[in-house]
């Protein structure tokens, strides 16, 4: 659908660019008008020739209001974009400061090797991530910054206003029939973007359920098959890093890289004097000032989308600067590969305490790792999205059970889990049984126990429909203020979460909308179905003061990727629902009050008759 691809893109390029979305957004509403059947005049024959004439009249009339609507949609839009410009020049006029999480919570994990503020590279950028060292990089590069966010505008912009014309224009017909070439024009603009962008088009690249699948091959090159630089770069970087010559540490090791990857690429080597195979991860050269350039250009679009928040619709509550803060300095800490080891002998460690049953996690050679060379356990096997249906459908269920793990029971959870970061084992028994590997710990969260707690009794709440007690985990959570109308947010959280709860991803929720609000297809439908969902979007807007938390961002990542693989191997997949089992046995487990409270409303649940799942059942009487 063309809303899909233009809010796809959004998402990927800025929050700024979501105003091209906005106008796509509508002129998908004015197409649902400009489609629609219009009322039948032909149920018998003699009626349909006494009302030809009219019939012809009311389908002029028809396209007349169809062409006024698309009016106003132009001048709507035209209207947004000169707000763009005037929120752009304030942002610019008062300067831009780098991301700051020191004043607020954060979820970033950071080991030993990123603990502490750490030496600068030979172009003053520190290589753990530093507010004042960026500040005053940033400070340095002014000119180097205006170019980077004029190339920025000049690729994104447009693109997203091809994309919001012809959606105006020609709607989902003339989408669709450029569909691959927007697909392949979108994958080519990211690619010219750069890392930053690369990883958002590969978060992007797992959701079947949102973007076309002309879109989906595009991104999915994404993946692993970004342009390497060239070996003697990567050996010179190599012997810099490590103090010696190449055979001082290896005795072979591949020609050209395996993998390449936005901030990496990865060659396998043999280690000297051993029948060791292991692979070295080496950092992209000048990647560091290309991210630290492109957390200005963010920053500035965050800035410039809270301006527009604040000035069309000042009751919301998210702070979208503090969102992108979050994830900047997640994608920084990416950078330091000696936090990266620690992150991953740490996982390696956890799984293997909790017995993680099915899941590997390479070993870790430390004492050859430093900030920009990463020596870990060479794995022979398949990209996980690379599988056939069945076996993703399988490794994805091991795969859940190790991230509810991560997520809910050790506070420690990968949040980067995209395809090429989840393998097929080939030999399973040469790793104790594991089918799956998880490799890339680079970004990495943790979690406090309350915060754990919460997400739990979340679950519960919304698998068993239980929306008054799920306001209260919101309000916990943050999302939600305490003061917040109960009234209000309580039916609005019924229609918008129960479609979600059923599973399917996005297509399927989009269905349940339109079953919802009685849109079958119909103009008198649709005209009266979207009329009572703009109503309920409004009261949300206007209403309830609700906000994304910053620390959500690294979980959200994570969870939007997992799901989206789950969706490849199962298009009905369901999160919520799959996550049920694994909350109901950790329950039972546990003897914390908080846990025996939650254990308490799974046992109600379960046989008060009224809203929990068969599932809650048949773990209950485990």
């Amino acid at each position: 659908p063309d809303f899909d691809i233009a809010s796809s893109a959004a998402v990927v390029f800025s929050p700024l660019a979501a105003m091209s979305a906005a106008a796509a957004m509508t002129s998908r509403v004015a197409g649902l008008f400009a489609g629609a059947p219009l009322p039948s005049t032909n149920r018998h024959n003699a009626q349909a020739r006494r009302t030809k004439g009219s019939t012809t009249r009311s389908r002029r009339g028809s396209a007349t209001i169809v062409t006024a609507r698309l009016g106003g949609i132009a001048e709507v839009a035209g209207r947004a974009a000169v707000a763009v410009v005037e929120v752009s020049k304030a942002v610019n006029m008062r300067g831009v400061e780098a991301p700051d999480t020191s004043s607020q919570k954060s979820y970033v994990a950071l080991g030993k090797g990123g603990a502490g503020v750490a030496a600068v590279d030979e172009e003053g950028l520190p290589l753990v991530y530093d507010k004042a060292a960026i500040q005053v990089y940033w400070d340095k590069q002014g000119g180097a910054l205006q170019k980077r966010w004029g190339e920025f505008l000049g690729l994104s912009v447009p693109f997203l206003t091809r994309v919001a014309t012809m959606s105006i224009t020609g709607g989902a017909d003339e989408l669709s029939k450029n569909g691959r070439v927007l697909a392949r024009d979108a994958r080519i603009i990211i690619e010219k973007l750069g890392p930053t962008y690369i990883k958002a088009g590969q978060m992007m690249s797992v959701r079947p359920d949102v973007l076309p699948a002309a879109a989906l091959e595009e991104l999915a090159i994404l993946q692993d098959a970004v342009k390497p630089f060239d070996t003697p770069t990567a050996i010179a970087m190599i012997e810099s890093e490590l103090g010696g010559p190449l055979g001082q540490f290896f005795d072979e090791i591949s020609e050209q890289p395996v993998a390449a990857a936005s901030l990496a690429q990865v060659y396998r080597a043999k280690l000297t004097g051993q029948d060791v195979y292991v692979a070295v991860k080496v950092q992209r050269p000048q990647i560091l000032s290309v991210v630290s350039k492109d957390l200005y250009v963010l920053r500035r679009a965050a800035e410039v989308y809270q301006g527009l928040i604040e000035r069309f619709a000042p009751q919301q509550r998210t702070d979208y600067v503090a969102l992108l803060n979050e994830w900047a300095v997640g994608f920084y800490t990416e950078l330091d590969f000696l936090n990266e080891a620690d992150n991953q002998q740490r996982l390696k460690d956890l799984i293997s305490a909790e017995k993680v049953a099915g899941v590997y996690v390479p070993e870790v050679y430390h004492e050859m790792c430093t900030r920009r060379i990463l020596v870990t356990e060479w794995i022979d096997g398949t990209k996980l999205s690379d599988c056939p249906q069945e076996e993703i459908r399988e490794l994805i269920g091991i795969g859940q059970e190790c991230f509810l793990v991560q997520l809910l029971q050790v506070g420690f959870f990968h949040s980067d889990p995209h395809p090429g970061n989840l393998m097929k084992i080939n030999d399973p028994a040469s790793k104790g049984g594991a089918k799956l590997c998880i490799i890339d710990f680079g970004l990495m969260a943790s979690i406090e126990q309350d915060d754990m707690d919460t997400m739990v009794s979340s679950i519960i709440h919304l698998a068993n429909k239980d929306y008054a007690a799920l306001v209260d985990d919101f309000i916990d959570l943050k999302i939600l203020p305490d003061d917040c109308d109960r009234a209000k947010v309580i039916p609005l959280m019924d229609k918008a979460l129960s479609p979600y709860v059923k599973g399917g991803g996005a297509k399927s929720y989009e269905a349940e909308l339109k079953k919802m609000y009685n849109m079958d297809g119909s103009m008198q439908s649709t005209a009266g179905g979207f009329q009572a969902m703009t109503t309920d979007l409004l009261t949300v807007l206007n209403d309830i003061p609700f906000s994304i938390p910053p620390y959500f961002a690294l979980l959200g990542r994570a969870v939007v990727t997992l799901e989206g693989i789950a969706l490849i191997g199962n298009p009905d997949y369901r999160l919520v629902m799959e996550a049920y089992p694994f909350v109901a046995r950790k329950l039972l487990r546990e003897d914390r009050p908080a846990a025996q409270r939650a254990l308490q409303e799974v046992l109600y649940a379960s046989t008060a008759g009224g809203g929990a799942p068969p599932l809650a059942r048949d773990c209950t009487a485990e």
